[in-house]
């Protein structure tokens, strides 16, 4: 993949001269992002209310005997635990009129799930060249492209609690969907509009293990919360590391975890 990347032949990545690469710290060693944690901070009351709400829904969050599709399930590393929890929730408590959602497969299941279990009449769009995992048997309209080729105007069509969910390439170069995302879409759409976006870590670094992927979505993801347009609903990092016990006087803690797996959405909504 590098050598055809470096001889032109096929593009199958990205490669970064950077002089003094040897001497930066690697992903997985930074300190803490100390001005996002205030910002984090702020948001302590909104995440507590989420949690409860992610509680209210505990009888209904029981997937475990669920184990092929089109329903969720939660032995599977994807969308763990708290990220299925959540993203349920929220379609259930705001009951969006539409979801778009870029990059797709086990978090599908779970909005599909909850538009079903609330008996709403939601819109959801997937667009993702090969999701992974089969939505073929949801209630979907699935766009099998890449984000440069979809209408922009579509976004514009996203109202107050509708949801714009991003699982995509975590890559911000010119030209990525990340890219797209932030530079084009996310100026265009509507205010209260919520927004998700999945391997978010902050105000940590990336963990060590993932330091070969190269992502560096989240590195755009903190400029845009210190633009303080918008607000933090719920993180699923930053309440495992702060509110453990809340989380685990509900259901959270009754819902199976594969080893090895991280839980990493972030809710965001646009001011």
């Amino acid at each position: 993949m590098a050598l055809k990347t470096l001889l032109g032949i096929k593009r199958q990545g990205f490669f970064i001269p950077h002089r003094y690469c040897n001497e930066l710290p690697i992903t997985g060693t930074l300190p803490e992002y100390s001005a996002l944690n205030k910002i984090f901070l702020k948001s302590h009351e909104t995440q507590l209310g989420f949690i409860k709400q992610i509680n209210s829904y505990a009888d209904d969050l029981k997937f475990e005997n669920v184990v092929s599709p089109p329903g969720p399930r939660w032995h599977q590393t994807w969308f763990p635990r708290l990220d299925g929890a959540s993203a349920y929730t929220i379609v259930r408590k705001q009951r969006p009129s539409k979801i778009i959602e870029i990059g797709s497969g086990h978090s599908t299941r779970f909005m599909a799930q909850a538009i079903k279990d609330e008996g709403l009449n939601t819109e959801l769009i997937s667009i993702d060249p090969e999701p992974r995992a089969s939505i073929s048997e949801l209630k979907v309209r699935s766009e099998k492209i890449t984000l440069d080729k979809v209408d922009m105007s579509m976004f514009e069509t996203l109202k107050e609690n509708d949801i714009l969910f991003i699982d995509s390439s975590h890559i911000m170069m010119p030209g990525t969907d990340v890219d797209f995302l932030f530079n084009r879409i996310f100026p265009i759409i509507s205010a209260g509009t919520l927004i998700h976006i999945h391997d978010i870590f902050l105000p940590h670094d990336y963990p060590l293990e993932w330091s070969w992927r190269n992502y560096n979505e989240q590195q755009a993801v903190g400029a845009l919360i210190q633009g303080g347009n918008f607000e933090i609903i719920f993180s699923s990092q930053y309440t495992l590391t702060n509110f453990t016990k809340e989380l685990h006087q509900g259901p959270i803690s009754q819902i199976h975890l594969p080893d090895d797996s991280y839980e990493t959405s972030l809710w965001l909504k646009k001011n």
